[in-house]
């Protein structure tokens, strides 16, 4: 019994010691995506690389993850809004790791060239 209960104190230890507080936890809502061109298509097209703020508006040629938990918070074929480069530059700052797009630095993002298909 006494083992039992060493081993419930050093997990409420441990609980105290590194538990994070609510205010450093993740916040996020989800953001509608806007389809504007197929994955493969957009996956596919001729791109061009810009800075991330002159990316809104633009359709995304590359899948940009947040890990963790490693779902796409852009996807080919999604049009770029400015809650969505909000979100990942909120994402950047709690130091979530930037998994998919070209530039590991998340400054600039791929885009279809011209805008278009």
């Amino acid at each position: 019994m006494q083992d039992i209960e060493r081993l419930v104190g050093a997990l409420a230890d441990i609980k105290r010691l590194y538990a994070k507080e609510p205010t450093e936890l993740f916040l996020a809502e989800y953001i509608s995506p806007v389809v504007a061109a197929t994955p493969q298509a957009a996956f596919y097209a001729e791109a061009e690389s810009l800075p991330i703020r002159a990316a809104e508006g633009r359709i995304c040629s590359e899948f940009v993850m947040c890990y963790p938990p490693g779902i796409p918070i852009l996807s080919p074929g999604e049009v770029i809004t400015k809650e969505i480069v909000d979100y990942i530059l909120y994402a950047k700052v709690k130091g979530c790791s930037m998994q998919g797009p070209e530039d590991p630095e998340i400054e600039y993002l791929n885009v279809l060239k011209g805008g278009r298909l």
